[in-house]
């Protein structure tokens, strides 16, 4: 396959970030979060992860269906909208569905379903964004249904809120997950035994650094992003030559101006200008058209220019610029 911009997707390092992940933490069941098509990396990894992680979490019906597409029996958290009206496929998809509102798991008791249905209560002792009271609790109890059964409990608190917390899910206490832990705050609340992560098993460290200070960096960047130089222009300026390479890689298809370095053939240059199409870099007399451009990869990982929401930064990138796995090509133009 004959591609001039590619992602490359290395998954001995995902392998290797999962095993150094679970090394250093002590939870009893790790959830990772493969939403928006696994952050744009393509859901086709999950065949690299099972039985390395015991949960998939999406937050998304279409990202359901994209794991459903390579495996079809996974553990997957479905934490989007859930309604009586799409109930039945969630059900048909093998999603263990996250419950905000005691009152919608009243009404899909009412449908009768006979599928079973994995549930999973999220709290929130402030009420913005799930059950608030202990009275929803024993609500919840009151409902017979052999049908639906409760996982466990989700809840975004911090250690001071853990008391309330505590409180309003005493009736349920002996849940068997309690998902209280995410990517943004690993310090590990008491009774939490599971933990929702995102960027560290794609390869993103929390170390602060300067640009390319060498500091021992754990965990890998799973993906490759490469270019191809299409043409080479040489200047004369004030008796010197100077080289500018050009790619087909610009704001369209994801560049952004944070980058400021790219690598070709083991060596570092420097990004003079972008535009919508195309990048321009300061070369020398040694880039020849053809060449192999590494925009992002492992030696030049995106956290070296961007501190912050980096998993948003993947999704810039454009949407027909094709996955190679070890063994497979994944176009990028999803359709469901």
């Amino acid at each position: 396959m004959d591609k001039i911009n590619t992602i490359q997707i290395n998954t001995n390092y995902l392998i290797q970030n999962i095993q150094y992940i679970k090394k250093q933490n002590h939870y009893t069941y790790y959830i990772m979060n493969v939403s928006n098509n696994a952050f744009c990396h393509g859901m086709y990894l999950i065949k690299r992860v099972k039985g390395l992680v015991d949960y998939l979490y999406v937050n998304d019906f279409y990202d359901l269906l994209l794991i459903r597409k390579y495996d079809k029996d996974i553990p997957v958290i479905y934490d989007g909208d859930v309604t009586i009206d799409n109930i039945y496929d969630l059900i048909i998809n093998n999603a263990i569905v996250v419950i905000r509102d005691i009152h919608l798991l009243e009404r899909i008791h009412g449908l009768n379903i006979k599928d079973d249905l994995d549930v999973i209560l999220e709290i929130d002792p402030e009420g913005l964004r799930g059950i608030a009271n202990k009275q929803d609790i024993l609500d919840y109890l009151e409902i017979s249904d052999k049908h639906i059964q409760l996982l466990g409990v989700k809840a975004h608190i911090k250690e001071d809120d853990y008391e309330d917390f505590k409180y309003i899910v005493r009736p349920i206490s002996n849940s068997s997950l309690m998902i209280l832990n995410s990517e943004e705050d690993k310090r590990k609340i008491q009774g939490s035994n599971a933990i929702i992560l995102d960027a560290s098993f794609y390869g993103i460290n929390e170390i602060k650094k300067k640009l390319f200070q060498k500091v021992e960096a754990p965990l890998k960047q799973i993906f490759r992003l490469t270019s191809k130089v299409a043409n080479v222009k040489v200047y004369t300026h004030k008796n010197k030559e100077k080289y500018i390479a050009v790619i087909p890689f610009g704001y369209h298809h994801g560049m952004n101006d944070a980058i400021k370095n790219v690598y070709i053939e083991n060596k570092l240059y420097s990004v003079d200008k972008v535009t919508t199409e195309f990048t321009y870099i300061l070369g020398d007399e040694n880039i020849k058209i053809g060449m192999d451009v590494e925009i992002t990869s492992v030696h030049n990982p995106l956290e070296n220019y961007i501190s912050n929401h980096t998993l948003n930064y993947f999704s810039l990138f454009h949407s027909n610029i094709p996955i190679l796995f070890d063994d497979y090509i994944l176009e990028k133009t999803l359709i469901y």
